[in-house]
């Protein structure tokens, strides 16, 4: 599909790129868990917004889990890898929304993986119908560096490649984390602002979508704990991120809520907290020296207990009921304030406005089954609102730069 000469990759390049298939085998343990996946930004008529799309390759070490209700066995530390390929059992996961409505679970299929240094994981079963359902990303044969990727479930098919124009840390892979101790570590390769485009054939409808995508592989090698985590698009290409780790009474939270007071659900610690700006023009990133992401309860919420002003399930809320999401029922979800600062006194401030939320949550039997170990993996589609800032000489509105669209997430419990 390329019409220009493609760009030409260095030696870093290649060598962040093929991490990518791999899970360093040699570094996992118990709480190890490993996940692929795509956030897209189809093009709109005036930015990347309010459509947003997710699609997913993850597995888990244990004897067995259960991830979005469906069980699975869990990754085995004593499997064997032959010539650098590495198999073992997966699930594909995938949603799409806009200020709409949300369609949770187009993909959920369990298989059986196979990750190679090749360049690809595939993770294909058949159903008792004879339908192929699963997924794969495969490194592109048409571009350098670039990413085929197929997923396919009940209730839709995608089918798309991904590219980066490899000039800066943003378009370019890059390995955003690389932490090895002996009580365990995190790996993450990110692909951060890459172009997509393919064919879609989804609740929604057949189409061919076009616009930008964001992709990671992570590697975790401790337990899943909690973080508040923002990507957001910008009309001109630019972009906005910010990633805070935390501790706090959420690691306790099992399901889908929050606590009744504001200020217990901001009652956090933030570990090792970041952000940065990317210009769209290609300019030097900004790097944040503070940063905060705050819940604000304003409106309806659901109370961690399961009590509160709205019913979940009665909000059409899908982590109970597959149906789409009304945009009705956005009340039940946060916003969020956003503010990010440096010691030079540039800044970035806006209100993240939700207006639709997916979920994936992972459990895990502990103690030989008497407990369950839970982490919920929260997704909120947002508008950038209220935005104000001052980054080097330019001032920053949506006047300046245009609606911003993103995604938050904000994952609680611990999955131990």
């Amino acid at each position: 599909m390329a019409d220009t000469p493609p760009p030409t990759p260095d030696a870093t390049h290649e060598r962040v790129f093929e991490r990518i298939w791999t899970q360093l085998p040699e570094q996992q343990n118990r709480t190890s868990s490993s996940w692929w996946f795509f956030i897209l930004f189809p093009e709109g008529d005036a930015g990347y917004g309010p459509r947003q799309l997710m699609f997913s390759i993850a597995a888990r070490v244990g004897d067995r889990i259960r991830v979005n209700d469906v069980w699975l066995p869990g990754m085995d530390l004593d499997r064997e890898i032959v010539d650098g390929v590495d198999e073992f059992d997966a699930i594909s996961v995938g949603w799409d929304g806009d200020d709409e409505r949300v369609d949770e679970r187009i993909v959920n299929q369990p298989a059986r993986a196979t990750l190679s240094r090749d360049g690809s994981i595939e993770a294909w079963t058949e159903t008792a119908d004879g339908e192929r359902r699963g997924s794969e990303i495969s490194a592109s044969e048409d571009r350098p560096l670039g990413l085929d990727a197929e997923f396919v479930g009940e209730k839709g098919a995608v089918e798309f490649e991904a590219w980066g124009d490899l000039d800066s840390p943003t378009t370019a892979p890059v390995q955003s984390m690389a932490m090895d101790t002996p009580a365990g570590g995190v790996d993450v390769v990110a692909f951060r602002q890459m172009r997509f485009e393919g064919e879609f054939d989804l609740p929604a409808g057949r189409e061919q979508l076009e616009g930008a995508c964001y992709f990671q592989r992570v590697c975790f090698n401790v337990p899943l704990f909690p973080w508040k985590w923002i990507w957001a698009v910008f009309p001109d290409g630019g972009a906005f991120s910010a990633m805070i780790p935390f501790v706090g009474p959420h690691v306790l939270r099992e399901g889908y809520g929050f606590y009744d007071s504001e200020t217990l659900e901001r009652a956090s610690i933030p570990v090792r907290p970041s952000a940065f700006w990317s210009p769209g023009d290609g300019g030097d990133v900004v790097e944040f020296d503070d940063v905060t992401i705050e819940p604000v309860l304003d409106g309806p919420t659901v109370a961690a207990d399961g009590t509160g002003d709205v019913d979940h399930a009665a909000a059409g809320s899908t982590a109970t009921d597959p149906a789409a999401v009304d945009s009705t029922a956005s009340d039940a979800h946060p916003d969020f304030a956003v503010e990010a600062t440096t010691d030079d006194g540039e800044f970035v401030e806006f209100r993240a406005e939700t207006y639709g939320h997916a979920r994936n949550h992972v459990d895990r039997p502990i103690l030989g089954g008497r407990l369950e170990s839970h982490w919920s993996y929260n997704e909120y589609m947002f508008q950038m609102t209220d935005l104000d800032g001052r980054v080097g000489d330019s001032h920053l509105s949506a006047e300046t730069v245009g609606d911003a669209y993103g995604t938050l997430e904000y994952s609680t419990g611990l999955g131990l």
